[in-house]
């Protein structure tokens, strides 16, 4: 797979730069978006028909919170690679992959996450363990922080420097789930939702 020819700046223009306010991605392999939202501890809601309806469900959620944070609103979609079937899973800002022990009880994933401040992270997770976790390329984490170095090289990671950019985050992911993600499958997915307790002391 070339890693450097699809256009990944969609995302940069989804719904006019809706996503870069935060949002966290997650692909997960080998489970329906029920069983995902099972495994995460969800309580389950209702079915959104596409990125449209699920924003306005995540709105009427978060205004109906007395603290924005203490549950989140999650979304998970079916989308299928040559393969295997995958999850997408969807939260506005987020937070669930990063303050909670969720990913643990997913199985193998990757998890992408953008702070409305432009702090972005990304995670790898395979049989309920974190094995590379960073923000930016030099300062990773996890049971195997430097096995993904050849692999961020091949997608524009800049490993002496340390720079990066949204692209590479995004171009990563694909690399490692082979599910090239499109602005079609955000915009028309059919979203499963629930919503997840944020633990008090993050």
């Amino acid at each position: 797979m070339n890693a450097e020819s699809p256009d990944r700046s969609w995302l940069r223009d989804f719904h006019r730069g809706f996503l870069l306010e935060g949002y966290t991605l997650t692909l997960v392999r080998g489970l329906t978006p029920r069983e995902y939202l099972d495994r995460i501890g969800a309580q389950p809601q209702e079915d959104c028909d596409g990125f449209d309806d699920f924003i306005a469900r995540d709105h009427e959620f978060q205004d109906d919170q007395d603290d924005w944070g203490d549950r989140m609103f999650v979304g998970a979609a079916l989308v299928h690679d040559e393969d295997a079937d995958w999850v997408l899973a969807l939260e506005i800002n987020g937070g669930i992959e990063i303050h909670t022990d969720a990913m643990k009880h997913a199985t193998r994933g990757v998890s992408h996450f953008r702070s409305p401040n432009a702090m972005s992270l990304f995670s790898w997770w395979e049989d309920g363990e974190l094995r590379t976790r960073f923000e930016g390329p030099l300062h990773r984490e996890g049971s195997t922080p430097d096995h993904l170095l050849d692999l961020m090289r091949q997608t524009g990671f800049g490993l002496e420097a340390g720079t990066y950019d949204l692209e590479n985050y995004v171009a990563l992911a694909e690399e490692l789930t082979g599910v090239r993600l499109t602005a079609n499958m955000l915009e028309y997915g059919t979203y499963s939702t629930g919503t997840v307790e944020i633990p008090t002391e993050h």
